[in-house]
C-alpha cells in the first residue's frame, strides 16, 4: 500500500495564491482567541526560528519581525482535502484519508492499469504536482505503519525521488529505530508509561511477547500495537467514496430471489455484531430485477435497540417496502458509526472522551444482547425532559386551582 503525505497543505495552498509567501516564515492565527491572538499553525521555517503553535502573536512578531501571519481558512482546507480524496479515486478505489494532507491507498490491484506499485506511485505523485502544484512524499510497503513512516522521511538524497519503498521482510528493521511518539493513535498515558519503563523505540517492543505487553496496556489494544511495531499490520482499506466512520455493505443476490426468500435479518445481524461501535445512522437500499431502487432509513429510536432487535426491524421494514412482488437483485446496508457526530477536520478534545466510551459500551452490548445499551447523557436528557414535563404540569395545575 502507498502512504501519501502533502507536507503543510494549508501553507502550500496559501503559497499557491500568493507566490510572495514562498520561502518565508508563515503562521495562521487561531480563530478562537480574538481578544489575545495566538498562533494556530506555524510552518517549518517559522518553527526553525523558535516559534510554536500557541505562542502569543505580539511576542512572535517581536521575536521574528519577518513573520507573515495569515487568517485561517478551514473551508478552503476542507475543499482541498476533499479534492485530494477525489483525485486518489482515479487511481484506486480503496483507501482512506487520514490527517490533513495524508492518505493511505491500496495499489496492489492496479498493476494492469498503471504498472508496478513503484511506477504507479511516481505517476500519481507527478500528476498531483502537475495538476495542483502540491509537493508530496510517499511511502510504499505491505505494512501500513511502515508506509506511513517512510512517507514522513525527508532526506537530501531523496530530492530527485520522493517515494521511499520498504521491501517485504524489511519492515521490522526499518521501523526499529523509530520513536514510539510517532504513533498518532498511541494514548499519551500509555506512551508515558512506556517512557518510564525505558521503552522508547519500536525496537524496544518488537521482541516483547504478547502476554507481557498485555500487562502494560489494555489487553484489547496490545495485538494491534505489536503488529504495528513489527510491521505486520495489513489492514483492509475501505472504499474512498465512504466518509470516515461509515461502512457500505452490498449484497448481490445470485440468482435473484423473492422478498420472503431474502434472509435479511441474519445478514444484517452479522454486520451489526461484527463491529463494536454504535450505529449513529442506518439506511437500507435494495433494487428489483428491473432496476427500480428502494430506500428505507432507520429512525433514532430504532438505533437504540439491541443488534438482535435492530436486525429484525430492518427485515420487517424490508418486507413492508418490497410490495411489488418482483425478484430482488441487490441489497445494500449503509451504516454511520459513532456515538457523537461525524469526525470533524479539527477534533474537539471533548469528542475524544465520548469516543473512549465506545469499547465499554461494546462489551456491554456483547454481554447483554437482549437489552438496549445507552449512553448516560441520553438517559440524563430523557429524565430532564420528564422532570420538566412534570414541573410544567404542576404549574398548570397550581394556576388552575
Amino acid at each position: 500500500m502507498l502512504a501519501m503525505w502533502v507536507p503543510e497543505l494549508p501553507f502550500q495552498l496559501a503559497c499557491a495564491r500568493d507566490a510572495g509567501l514562498r520561502g518565508r516564515p508563515l503562521a495562521f492565527l487561531n480563530p478562537e482567541s480574538p481578544r489575545s491572538p495566538v498562533l494556530w499553525f506555524a510552518n517549518r521555517r517559522a518553527r526553525a526560528e523558535g516559534l510554536a503553535p500557541g505562542d502569543p502573536l505580539d511576542l512572535a512578531l517581536r521575536r521574528l519581525p519577518q513573520l507573515r501571519v495569515l487568517d485561517a481558512q478551514p473551508q478552503t482546507w476542507w475543499e482541498a482535502q476533499a479534492f485530494f480524496g477525489d483525485f486518489l479515486q482515479h487511481w484506486t478505489p480503496q483507501g482512506m484519508l487520514l490527517r490533513m494532507g495524508e492518505a493511505l491507498v491500496e495499489l496492489s490491484g492496479t498493476s494492469r492499469l498503471f504498472g508496478p506499485p513503484q511506477d504507479a506511485a511516481m505517476r500519481l505523485q507527478r500528476s498531483l504536482d502537475e495538476r495542483m502544484g502540491w509537493q508530496s512524499h510517499g511511502g510504499l510497503s505491505l505494512s501500513a505503519t511502515a508506509a506511513q513512516m517512510a512517507a514522513r522521511l525527508e532526506r537530501p538524497e531523496r530530492a530527485g525521488c520522493r517515494i521511499q519503498q520498504v521491501g517485504e521482510g524489511f519492515e521490522a528493521s526499518f521501523l526499529a529505530p523509530q520513536p514510539l511518539a510517532r504513533l498518532p493513535d498511541l494514548a499519551p498515558r500509555i506512551r508515558s508509561r512506556f517512557h518510564r519503563l525505558g521503552l522508547r523505540t519500536f525496537h524496544d517492543l518488537q521482541p516483547m511477547p504478547l502476554p507481557m505487553l498485555c500487562e502494560l496496556m489494555p489487553e484489547r489494544l496490545a495485538p494491534k500495537l505489536l503488529a504495528q511495531v513489527r510491521g505486520e499490520d495489513r489492514p483492509r482499506l475501505p472504499l474512498l467514496t465512504e466518509p470516515p466512520g461509515s461502512t457500505r455493505t452490498p449484497w448481490r443476490l445470485d440468482p435473484p430471489r423473492l422478498p420472503e426468500e431474502v434472509a435479511l435479518a441474519s445478514w444484517s445481524l452479522h454486520r451489526l455484531w461484527s463491529d463494536a461501535r454504535s450505529p449513529r445512522k442506518l439506511a437500507l437500499r435494495w433494487w428489483d430485477v428491473d432496476g427500480e431502487p428502494h430506500h428505507w432509513k432507520a429512525e433514532p429510536e430504532h438505533l437504540l435497540q439491541p443488534p438482535l432487535e435492530l436486525a429484525r426491524t430492518v427485515e420487517l421494514a424490508f418486507r413492508q417496502g418490497a410490495t411489488r412482488r418482483l425478484l430482488i437483485r441487490q441489497v445494500e446496508l449503509r451504516i454511520h458509526w459513532g456515538l457523537g457526530r461525524a469526525r470533524a477536520l479539527f477534533q474537539d478534545p471533548r469528542s475524544q472522551k465520548v469516543e473512549n466510551l465506545e469499547p465499554a459500551l461494546a462489551r456491554l452490548r456483547k454481554r447483554y444482547p437482549q437489552h438496549p445499551v445507552r449512553a448516560g447523557w441520553d438517559l440524563a436528557a430523557e429524565n430532564l425532559e420528564h422532570a420538566d414535563h412534570i414541573e410544567n404540569q404542576e404549574d398548570i395545575y397550581a394556576k388552575s386551582s
